[in-house]
């Protein structure tokens, strides 16, 4: 007994040592400006225990000496030790390592690279500068960010924008980049719509679903060298997302953001205020022959007949235009939850974006639900999951074109008060009968009632144009790790969105007097299912290689049902069942495989020198059994040249040039191949019958083939202080599938074929640095430049060009040339004879030629952006000024304004008219004969040359002006940090070429929508609050 006394002393007595020696040791790590570094790896020397310090850099650890030593390690930074030496409070500040250059960036198939070993252009654009000035539509706040990629935004809340890098390589193809979020690429249905000059509806899809908040990186891939593991989906480029994660060994953490602005339009045209509602310089006398044109008499306030058959003073309205539009209201909030243990993390956010557009009645509302688990199964198997829910209401979407509801609003009579036209329809209607023609319950514009003349608010408050779209992405991952260097994962991810459309127009509308409906779902999927094998050794002391083995299999479907309804037989029910005339429509489903195998190798040399080497193979359904197959390879080399030209880095801290080349494709859509024939709802006399396609199918259709040459080099001097990036390419596209026109002898109209050649030629330049930096100030800029040149080199003997789109009158084409680019605009000129004098017909009024010239090309000659972030202890300014110079673009809006007699161009000539100068065609002499203004503006607006503007514009883009709240004082409220502050978007234009409209602002996504302005919405200036708390 006194034995086991004495075991149980001497136990006690080391246990008092062992605690006495323990002890708890707190402080907080920041860099050299004073700046708290999240992460940093806190670590007992000698011993596994260690800690990571949290967002504000503070850190507590527990150590079983008094005396230890703490090792504290950060990328880029120089590992720091300290030993306690009995203290109980450690902060230290650790110091930059110029020689640690392993900037690490996302690459194709998720692969994690060292960016320094690239052998092409990689850009990565932060959360930051995404979620700080937010946008619904992640695109838009990538404008300017990063050299090459050109956005064009159309139409307003709800609507998609186009994204091309380094150019269009393709005349039918899509030309937009592949959105891959997480390692899988996601449905891209709805992101090449719009482009009708009548009525065009830009959609959303793609990117627009995805939800900014939960985005912690867009690595940017330029081109097939980037992006060739893609194969037939990577020909123009993939932006690389990479959504946010739990961290482990953390507690319960919470974020809250809450992103709130205003907005209104940019700009409005200039309009004249002198002359009101009429023509030949009088008002109009009788409702039966009242238009819409703004030639009458000059305003004088006089009694004049009405619209609505009343008399009223005929004054100027001068913002009539402008009371039209609204202040919107976009309010994003998010909440996420982040919870972590030793083998596990979670992330849960939730979003809710609700925005009302400057159009009246026009709103959108979604909400977006995310879950994130990664789990260690053991210590070589761990789980990465994923499920988002997006559902997102739009309520009347805004149609562009020249039936878009702006075609009622740009060109409203100078002497409307807008405010009278909330009045649509008399009050109780009654009289409704179709089969003789009758009804009262037309619709009430500016010109009267009854006519085909739209009312704005009719179609804001009375027609339907709603859309209801429910997705769901997501995926799982089983990743083994069967040695140090051989490691493997499995992922099977889906997409599934289903679209729900509602297009009504009531009885009284003015195109469809008796009513019309139309109900359309349309559901799409795509399901990927991957593997990758990856082994990573060091096969000596100098020389390393990376191997990836993989394969996946896609599979997308699409499917559709329409349904629709004419004359309602109750005029006021939109019911399919209440429509004496209906059509439908059904689109089976559609389904699209391909299969594939790829492998990729990636030798390095003493870290200085870097060759990959990478081949996939694709398996398309979509083509022949004898052209299913296509093979697409790429090899890039990069050396480090800083080690021979400055190898103690006084200057240089890294200098790389790099070269790669590759090939990739674009395969077609389904059922290309051979003829089907479809069945009329109600054949010729009741009979059973076919109706061919005017298209001839093509068994023997081959992939498109882009080839991509690039060359580049890199670099970061002083310290990291400055860097710049350059880089020329040359991309190459043949056998484009392509429609080819047919004699109509043949029974149809084209031919389904594989022709010409389209090339991209280009330079990408980005410089930055950190001029200032000190403890409390620092000062950071970046410059990014590209510049691209189109050539279509050839098409196919006897096709020397295809048109793309044209105006409603065929006054402006825009078309694809030989010789020329993609986006060629071709438009009438003023007639002139063959000395080049200008012509007039006989009544001295300007005509236009008969024949179409070029007048420019729809891509922008060289894009910019400049980004500056100021930093003053606790506040930050940031702000991006971007532009672009030359591309040409049609403003058919300038030329219904000069037409219609509103814009402030059109008051010259109204006193006492005009003698043109020019040669009268009839009697070969100079003119003699004056004309009015109105004669003169009617004429010019149909000659399309007047009306091809520059594109050029310099803008302030996005500025953020925030304040980060004291630590301490913030903590007294129970955060752990907090910052607030004003942000704003398209601010104003520091220049700006072309008139009355927003020359960045396009006709729909697709190609056909470029080149073409018509009744676009209004760019709006946002200005507005960004909250975040951090619990």
């Amino acid at each position: 007994m006194i034995q086991k006394l004495k075991y149980v002393f001497v136990f006690a007595i080391l246990f008092s040592v062992q605690a006495a020696m323990a002890q708890t040791v707190t402080g907080t790590v920041s860099d050299g400006t004073g700046t708290p570094l999240p992460g940093v790896n806190i670590v007992e020397k000698g011993t596994s225990n260690g800690v990571t310090s949290d967002f504000d850099g503070n850190y507590s650890i527990t150590v079983s000496d008094s005396n230890a030593i703490l090792v504290f390690s950060y990328l880029g930074f120089k590992p720091f030790e300290a030993s306690i030496s009995g203290r109980s409070t450690i902060s230290v500040s650790l110091e930059e390592d110029t020689q640690l250059l392993d900037e690490v960036v996302v690459t194709a198939l998720g692969i994690s690279r060292e960016k320094k070993s690239l052998g092409y252009a990689v850009t990565e654009v932060e959360s930051e500068q995404i979620n700080t000035v937010k946008d619904y539509n992640v695109a838009n706040s990538l404008v300017g960010k990063v050299a090459g990629l050109v956005v064009n935004q159309s139409g307003g809340v709800g609507s998609g924008s186009r994204i091309v890098l380094r150019g269009n390589n393709s005349i039918t193809g899509n030309n937009q980049a592949l959105i891959v979020v997480d390692g899988i690429p996601i449905d891209m249905s709805g992101t090449e719509s719009g482009g009708s000059v009548y009525s065009s509806s830009v959609t959303g899809g793609g990117i627009t679903d995805l939800n900014p908040e939960d985005i912690e990186s867009v690595s940017v891939l330029k081109g097939p060298n980037a992006a060739a593991l893609y194969g037939s989906r990577a020909a123009s480029g993939v932006l690389l997302i990479t959504t946010k994660k739990g961290t482990k060994g953390k507690g319960l953490g919470i974020s809250f953001n809450s992103n709130v602005t205003l907005e209104n339009p940019m700009f409005l045209p200039e309009y004249q205020n002198q002359y009101g509602q009429g023509s030949n310089g009088t008002p109009y006398a009788d409702l039966a022959g009242m238009g819409t044109a703004s030639w009458g008499s000059r305003m004088d306030g006089s009694q004049q007949l009405y619209y609505t058959g009343n008399t009223k003073a005929y004054s100027a309205q001068p913002n009539n235009v402008e009371d039209y539009f609204e202040t919107g209201e976009k309010l994003i909030n998010s909440i996420s939850l982040d919870k972590g243990g030793d083998d596990y993390s979670m992330r849960f956010s939730y979003t809710n974006n609700y925005t009302t557009s400057i159009i009246p009645n026009s709103k959108l509302q979604s909400h977006n639900f995310n879950l994130r688990t990664l789990v260690d199964i053991s210590d070589k198997l761990s789980f990465d999951g994923k499920a988002t829910y997006f559902t997102q209401d739009l309520t009347n979407r805004v149609n562009l074109g020249s039936e878009g509801v702006l075609g009622y609003v740009y060109y409203m009579p100078r002497s409307v008060d807008v405010n009278d036209l909330k009045t649509y329809q008399i009050d109780t209607p009654s009289l409704y009968d179709p089969a003789n023609g009758l009804s009262d319950y037309d619709v009430i514009s500016y010109s009267g009632s009854g006519k085909s003349i739209g009312n704005p608010y009719w179609i804001q408050y009375e027609d339907r144009n709603n859309q209801r779209r429910d997705r769901f992405i997501g995926f799982g991952k089983l990743n083994y790790e069967f040695t140090d260097w051989l490691s493997a994962f499995i992922r099977m991810g889906g997409d599934v969105t289903n679209v729900r459309t509602e297009v009504v127009n009531p009885v009284g509308h003015h195109f469809n007097r008796y009513g019309y409906l139309s109900f359309t779902d349309d559901k799409f999927t795509e399901l990927n299912s991957d593997f990758l094998i990856t082994a990573n050794k060091n096969i000596t002391e100098k020389l390393n290689i990376t191997a990836n083995v993989g394969g996946n299999l896609s599979k997308r479907t699409v499917e559709s049902m329409n349904v629709t309804g004419s004359q309602f037989k109750i005029p006021t029910r939109a019911l399919l069942a209440n429509t004496n005339i209906q059509s439908s429509t059904h689109t089976p489903m559609q389904i699209k495989k391909v299969n594939s195998l790829y492998g990729s190798v990636s030798l390095g040399y003493d870290n200085f020198m870097y060759l990959d080497l990478t081949a996939r193979n694709d398996w398309s359904s979509t083509l022949a059994d004898n052209n299913r197959s296509y093979f697409y390879p790429s090899v890039s080399y990069a050396i480090l040249v800083d080690r021979f030209i400055d190898p103690d880095k006084d200057v240089l801290d890294m200098f790389k040039l790099r070269t790669s080349w590759a090939e990739v494709g674009n395969d077609t859509g389904v059922y290309q191949l051979y003829q089907t024939f479809d069945v009329p709802q109600q054949g010729y006399l009741g009979l059973t019958t076919l109706s061919a396609p005017d298209i001839r199918y093509n068994e023997n259709l081959k992939p498109e083939s882009v080839k991509s040459l690039e060359f580049g080099a890199e670099a970061k001097l002083f310290s990291n202080r400055l860097y710049f990036d350059f880089s020329l390419y040359n991309i190459t596209t043949n056998d484009m599938i392509y429609d080819l026109p047919v004699p109509a002898a043949t029974g149809y109209n084209y031919y389904k074929s594989n022709i010409g050649e389209v090339q991209n030629k280009g330079v990408e330049f980005l410089i930055g640095g950190v001029p200032i930096r000190t403890k409390d100030f620092s000062w950071d800029v970046s410059f990014n430049f590209s510049k691209n040149k189109n050539t279509v080199n050839s098409l196919i003997e006897g096709l020397d060009g295809t048109v793309l789109n044209t105006t409603n009158s065929g006054n402006v084409a825009i078309t694809a040339n030989v010789g020329g680019g993609i986006g060629d605009i071709y438009g009438t000129v003023w007639a002139k004879d063959d000395a080049g004098n200008r012509l007039v017909n006989a009544e001295g009024i300007p005509y236009a030629s008969s024949e179409r010239e070029l007048l420019g090309n729809s891509q922008p000659d060289w894009i910019g952006g400049l980004t500056n972030t100021v930093s003053y202890k606790n506040l930050s300014l940031r702000f991006l000024i971007d532009g672009r110079v030359g591309g040409e673009i049609y403003s058919a809006t300038s030329a219904s304004l000069d037409g219609s007699g509103v814009s402030e161009r059109t008051l010259q000539y109204r006193d006492g008219g005009v003698v043109v100068d020019a040669i009268n065609s009839d009697t070969g002499v100079a003119n003699t004969e004056s004309i009015r203004a109105q004669e003169y503006w009617g004429a010019m607006s149909s000659i399309a040359e007047n009306y091809v503007y520059e594109q050029t514009n310099v803008r302030l883009r996005e500025f953020a002006f925030t304040y980060n709240f004291n630590r301490d004082l913030v903590r007294k409220i129970g955060l752990n940090s907090a910052s607030l502050g004003v942000i704003g978007r398209n601010m104003f234009f520091f220049y700006k070429k072309a008139k009355d409209i927003d020359p960045d602002a396009t006709l729909g996504t697709g190609l056909t929508g470029q080149g073409i302005s018509i009744n676009n919405v209004p760019t709006v200036r946002s200005l507005g609050l960004n909250l975040n708390l951090k619990l």
